[in-house]
């Protein structure tokens, strides 16, 4: 598995890549609407034309800034939300896809291994893998088990006791794969739950201080109303944009990883029922520090 920091580094250049996009596009996506605004929006008066002319600006942004600083402020959040919910999104996928791929073939090579201590000896030529762990840790605790087993008189209390440390010590390794595997889906999960509550947040400040204004012009027109409450707007339309990718990204990685963990499942009972017809036909047999299967 690739290291913590090599992971934080993909995540933020993607980040990077994804924030100088959104920055790119936005005025191109606010060019028409620029048009149609200008074309529309009447002249009521000096403080209304200022409005006016803020809300055609071709900057989100800009037009953010106007509703408030704190609108402002939550609109720079949910960017970071979306920015970072894509990159966690895309690092997931290529992530997930290859421990899927790398865990179906090992599981393969398992089967068409000629024994354990051969398919042992050739772990380095495997990529990393969840299956390749669950593995690892399992054979180590079968050639504990094995010399467990000859220390003992009772060989039924040795074979009892060696399968019931393999089962403990595959169920420790699946969970410490699967761990690994939902890295940083809190974050998604905490980003898809609290961006719609943030730019609703953001929606109703804005709304306030629009009226607020409203009430000290005196002018309770449409064209007074609309341009306030069509900033304050944007932090909805954003919280949105942050929250359904990080919603779609948790679901689409909490299904793979659930098929992943139900195929290690699979490969540790195979292991447990390979492992436990070995210690039952070797009961009479002298071992060695190998275990010989």
């Amino acid at each position: 598995m690739v290291t913590k920091a090599h992971n934080w580094l993909v995540v933020s250049l993607l980040g990077l890549i994804m924030l100088t996009f959104s920055w790119g596009l936005s005025p191109i996506c606010m060019a028409q609407e620029t048009v149609k605004a200008g074309s529309e929006v009447p002249a009521a008066s000096s403080e209304t034309s200022v409005q006016v002319e803020d809300i055609n600006s071709p900057s989100i942004f800009s037009r953010a800034w106007h509703a408030g600083i704190v609108v402002f402020s939550v609109l720079a959040i949910l960017v970071v939300s979306s920015v970072l919910s894509w990159a966690i999104m895309i690092w997931k996928i290529i992530v997930l896809r290859k421990s899927i791929r790398s865990s179906d073939v090992f599981i393969k090579s398992f089967w068409d291994s000629r024994s354990l201590n051969d398919l042992n000896s050739r772990l380095g030529d495997y990529a990393p893998s969840p299956a390749k762990e669950v593995f690892r840790t399992g054979y180590a605790e079968l050639v504990r088990g094995s010399q467990l087993k000859e220390s003992l008189p009772n060989s039924t209390l040795a074979i009892s006791a060696a399968m019931e440390n393999i089962n403990r010590s595959l169920v420790k390794a699946k969970r410490i794969e699967r761990k690994k595997l939902e890295t940083l889906l809190p974050v998604l999960a905490t980003i898809a739950s609290a961006a719609p509550f943030v730019g609703l947040f953001g929606t109703v400040w804005g709304i306030m201080s629009s009226f607020e204004g409203i009430a000290r012009s005196g002018s309770a027109s449409l064209a007074a109303v609309a341009p306030g409450i069509s900033e304050a707007l944007i932090a909805t339309a954003f919280g949105l944009a942050a929250a359904i990718p990080a919603v779609i990204a948790f679901n689409t990685a909490n299904a793979r990883i659930r098929n992943l963990v139900g195929s290690l499942d699979g490969f540790t009972m195979d292991f447990l029922n390979i492992v436990g017809r070995y210690l039952v036909s070797d009961r009479k047999s002298t071992g060695s520090n190998q275990a010989p299967i």
